[in-house]
């Protein structure tokens, strides 16, 4: 169930935003090629979101879940990581150190799934690589909750543990 949210706008200058949890470390200079080729990636707290403009002001819509959500299904790409640590997240330009807003979370681990939209008209605007004040047509999905666990082990999909039969319980072995 949807929890809590909030809007902001990122300037994702070299295609990419930052979120940072609590006081995680910065850490933009450990994201690897894969993690760039995913256009998402998680380095402990620290999470860079890449995108397809380059600079234009990006819409950017955050829900605080406390169960995993149905995925969207007109999103362009959806892409999952988990998230460690504690306290809120943080939602950081590229380059800035403050937060354009900062959103509460539950502690612990979190999954993190993020949905682009707009991606074809994203791809031929003819300012894609200049970036510029006018809003990108480019639009960012953060669905955030904390993840399920069976017998002390993370679960970030599958079946709920209810459904679950009695044998796999690992719990009771």
């Amino acid at each position: 169930m949807h929890v809590s949210g909030g809007q902001t706008v990122v300037n994702p200058w070299y295609r990419q935003f930052y979120l940072r949890r609590g006081d995680a470390p910065w850490a933009s200079d450990r994201i690897s090629k894969d993690g760039y080729e995913a256009h998402l990636e998680a380095v402990e707290g620290f999470v860079c979101v890449s995108t397809e403009m380059y600079g234009s002001p990006t819409p950017v819509s955050i829900e605080i879940h406390d169960s995993e959500p149905v995925p969207v299904e007109n999103a362009d790409r959806s892409v999952e990581v988990s998230v460690d640590g504690d306290g809120p997240i943080a939602v950081l330009s590229w380059a800035e150190e403050e937060a354009s807003t900062s959103i509460d979370t539950p502690d612990g681990p979190l999954r993190l799934r993020v949905s682009w939209f707009g991606l074809s008209e994203t791809i031929g605007n003819p300012a894609r690589e200049a970036g510029g004040e006018a809003e990108s047509p480019e639009r960012i999905l953060l669905q955030v909750w904390p993840p399920r666990y069976v017998g002390g082990l993370s679960c970030g999909v599958g079946p709920a543990v209810s459904d679950l039969p009695e044998a796999f319980d690992i719990a009771k072995s």
